[in-house]
């Protein structure tokens, strides 16, 4: 029987893989545009305190089950919260992305 864990993960290799390819089923083009424009500096975002907080939005997140259930907490976010996870999310679709062009 497979946990909630592995299933949760796998889900969100799921999306991750959707992402590499262009398709952001969680996020809103025009939502994506506007929060990367404004980063000028990822120094701000390495900090501790937004680091835990991503990790817990992300987490929380992840722990969704359904499409409708993600979109839902999503919509919930305060303005901070989305834009970092949007933020910390790209950052791992690049280095996803990166590393799977490292073994090819």
């Amino acid at each position: 029987m497979v946990n909630i864990e592995e299933t949760s993960l796998e889900r969100m290799e799921a999306l991750l893989s959707h992402s590499a390819l262009g398709v952001h089923v969680l996020f809103d083009n025009k939502d994506i545009a506007g929060v990367l424009k404004e980063v000028k500096d990822d120094k701000d975002f390495y900090s501790f305190d937004k680091m835990k907080k991503v990790q817990d939005v992300m987490t929380e997140l992840i722990a969704k089950k359904t499409y409708f259930e993600k979109m839902a907490y999503l919509q919930a976010l305060e303005p901070d919260s989305y834009q970092m996870l949007v933020r910390a999310y790209f950052h791992i679709v690049e280095n996803t992305v990166r590393a799977n062009n490292e073994f090819h």
